[in-house]
């Protein structure tokens, strides 16, 4: 896997798109595993005839994990997430094909947690926009620096 450096990054470049098959199984052990026990991330049948939704869906975890997954696709290993805001504007169903894109706003050679990019992200099905996303994410300045290895006045000090 490839590790993308700072330097390897503009401001207004496109991370590559990601398509997600979103499963009722990878719903449903997303919201186990974080302990997710409403009935409208696993039980469809409560989902459909009380709460009046189509489909189980998508948990907060399972859309933080999955943003996640995107940026650590295309950062490589040692990206490493330090602020993230996310706004969830519509559900992401069992059998739903979500698209991911984002692109670079900001590229910061000493950000409040060393070398970073700010970028935006979005989910999105059948072009309905289902989330947006804002965040910090700490890359290699160099070869032989390690974002997780950031810690104390290196890491999240004011702007």
């Amino acid at each position: 896997m490839t590790q993308l450096l700072i330097a390897d990054v503009a401001v207004g470049a496109a991370l590559p798109a990601l398509t997600y098959e979103v499963t009722a199984t990878r719903l449903i052990a997303g919201a186990l595993a974080s302990r997710d026990y409403s009935p409208l991330h696993h039980d469809r049948t409560y989902v459909v005839d009380v709460a009046g939704q189509r489909d189980i869906f998508a948990n907060t975890q399972f859309q933080a994990a999955l943003i996640e997954r995107y940026l650590g696709d295309w950062s490589g290993p040692l990206g490493r997430i330090a602020r993230m805001q996310f706004r969830m504007k519509s559900s992401i169903f069992a059998c739903d094909r979500v698209l991911l894109g984002g692109s670079v706003e900001q590229v910061l050679a000493e950000g409040p947690c060393g070398a970073s990019a700010a970028v935006n992200i979005t989910l999105s099905v059948e072009g309905r926009l289902a989330t947006t996303c804002e965040a910090l994410y700490a890359l290699p300045a160099s070869a032989g620096d390690n974002p997780w290895a950031r810690h104390g006045k290196q890491w999240l000090q004011p702007d």
